[in-house]
């Protein structure tokens, strides 16, 4: 991996500030250029001819790197990179709108297609769908599940102290990608141990530049969220001077159970193998043997040698029980810590039910109280009615008794003035009767 300059940082975002390192969208494309039949014999096509005929049709933008990464007698595919993401824009315009590249020699145009190239590390399907498949892993235990992230490739400098050693230091490490979450466990492996599995034949130079880590997060949220932003990223870093460089680190989940329990004791039984066959090794004495007996005289017996290997294997015997108390003393405060966590989630959701039902029980003597006074307003309206219903009547009736007693009045009025004539008459005839009779 070779460090770049950066000159534009419009979209870094900050992994960590005070420590001058931030992240940066790695803006890739891939070009396939189609080639035609070559007709002639002894005719060629030259990448590096393709490739200046590239970089030509995207200016004024500039590649910073642009490599073949396959080439057959029909295709040659390209890969390149590009500062940021709005000139990735510009570039894949421009190569759509060349549509393709003329080449002296040929009459016919190599035809050009562009796309972004697809972001690199692993999603979730990825390490959902091998942790489903794997065979002997516990997921109720830490490292047998997706919850450590791998990094590769990182630049020794940028994790290194000021004033110390040029080491990668576990408290920067851990203070960088503590954004994401609470880290459980930190490890970097010694270069010895990682120099031919991760780089290969490589000299110790380039183990000393670059080291890689195991960050194991507490929780599966976390763990995800730092793959999913590290994913397809840059990292950058600012130095004191205000220059700005980028490296390309390479994002994994890790695939081995590297920071699993039982493969953390393996790699302490192995250490303490290594430390004591170390310190059995004795001088050798063979030459000081064969001269003794040369000299006819007998080699001494080293007390002090042995008195030496017995206090170093105490040593060694109590730095282990230390080592296992400290681990148990660890295990028993995070399980402390979720017990308290549990517990403080517990009070929190019994305190929410209790509000919740509190709320409940005062909604529900707020209706009480509404349907109360709704069915009091409403019965003091239905009396209203009632009221007016039965003055209305009694209106009525009066006035109905009024109407009744008027027309009586002229009824009698008109009876009783007929009654007066008929009795006039009446009499009138029976005076005239009786006075025929009389005379």
């Amino acid at each position: 991996m070779s460090l770049q300059m950066c000159n534009d940082t419009s979209e870094a975002i900050a992994l960590e500030a005070t420590l001058g390192l931030y992240l940066k969208p790695a803006s890739k494309i891939k070009i396939s250029v189609q080639l035609p039949k070559l007709k002639t014999p002894g005719q060629s096509i030259s990448s590096w001819q393709l490739m200046e005929k590239l970089k030509t049709t995207i200016r004024p933008d500039q590649f910073l790197y642009l490599k073949a990464l396959k080439i057959t007698s029909a295709v040659i595919k390209f890969e390149g990179e590009l500062e940021t993401r709005a000139s990735c824009e510009r570039a894949l315009a421009r190569l759509k709108a060349a549509g393709g590249l003329k080449l002296n020699g040929f009459s016919e145009w190599l035809q050009i297609r562009a796309a972004h190239a697809a972001s690199s590390g692993p999603t979730r399907h990825d390490w959902d769908s091998f942790f489903r498949d794997a065979r002997g892993v516990d997921e109720m235990k830490p490292g047998e599940r997706p919850d450590t992230v791998y990094l590769q490739e990182l630049p020794v400098r940028w994790f290194a102290e000021i004033g110390k050693p040029i080491k990668p230091s576990e408290r920067l490490l851990q203070k960088a990608f503590a954004t994401y979450g609470r880290i459980r466990r930190l490890e970097i492996p010694v270069n010895h141990e990682t120099e031919e599995r991760t780089f290969g034949k490589t000299s110790s130079l380039h183990s000393d530049l670059l080291f890689e880590a195991y960050i194991q997060y507490e929780e599966y949220v976390e763990f995800a969220m730092a793959m999913d932003s590290l994913r397809g990223k840059k990292l950058l870093y600012k130095d004191a001077d205000g220059k700005v460089y980028s490296a390309d680190i390479k994002v994994d989940f890790d695939r081995t159970n590297y920071l699993s329990e039982r493969r953390i004791k393996k790699r302490e039984a192995e250490a303490k193998k290594a430390n004591t066959a170390c310190v059995l090794q004795l001088p050798d004495v063979t030459e000081n043997v064969s001269l003794a007996k040369v000299q006819n005289v007998q080699a001494p017996i080293d007390s002090s040698k042995i008195q030496k290997v017995d206090i170093q294997q105490n040593l060694m015997e109590q730095k282990e029980v230390e080592n296992e108390a400290k681990l148990l003393l660890k295990e028993l405060l995070h399980r402390a810590e979720i017990t308290e966590r549990k517990k403080e989630m517990e009070k929190k959701m019994k305190l929410e039910k209790s509000a919740l039902k509190q709320l409940d029980i005062k909604t529900q003597k707020k209706e009480e109280i509404k349907l109360k006074e709704e069915k009091k307003t409403r019965e003091k309206l239905i009396q209203k009615e009632i009221i007016l219903k039965k003055k209305l009547l009694r209106n009525l009736k009066a006035k109905e008794q009024e109407k009744i007693i008027e027309t009586r009045e002229k009824l009698r009025k008109e009876l009783a003035g007929r009654r007066v004539l008929k009795s006039v008459l009446a009499n009138r005839t029976f005076n005239s009767s009786t006075f025929k009779k009389n005379y």
